[in-house]
């Protein structure tokens, strides 16, 4: 894999915080939102996140079961 010192640093940052939250991508998307907040603050900047759609998704096994098909074998 090519790498320089910036993928470094970034990856270096992201097991940093997988460690820090113990592997819970919730726990690890609220310390990322932490630290967004503390370089708004610092910089004078205000990030907007994209929202999601209203949908749920579910898996082709559960869209199949609900409609009462048979998966494939």
């Amino acid at each position: 894999m090519l790498t320089n010192e910036l993928l470094d640093m970034k990856y270096r940052a992201q097991r940093a915080l997988a460690a820090q939250s113990g592997d819970d991508l919730q726990a690890y998307a609220h310390n990322v939102h932490l630290i967004v907040r503390e370089v708004e603050q610092q910089l004078g900047l205000k990030f907007h996140y994209l929202r999601a759609a209203n949908k749920t998704v579910s898996s082709p096994a559960t869209h199949l079961q609900s409609s009462n098909q048979k998966p494939a074998a």
